[in-house]
């Protein structure tokens, strides 16, 4: 539980970051590209399938 809300702060904190430019009339889009989500999405199936593996193995 611990853990999660750590996350949930980091979300909030960079969420926050990245809309912080949004003015009157200013539709706020975060910029990412294909790339970059791509690798973000590779970046945590990685860690999660390392977590799961170092579990599996502990067992």
């Amino acid at each position: 539980m611990k853990k999660l809300a750590v996350f949930a702060v980091a979300l909030v904190a960079s969420t926050d970051a990245a809309l912080a430019n949004c003015g009157v009339g200013v539709v706020c889009v975060p910029e990412i590209s294909a790339l970059e989500g791509t690798a973000a999405i590779a970046a945590l199936a990685a860690v999660v399938l390392l977590a799961w593996e170092r579990r599996r193995r502990s067992v």
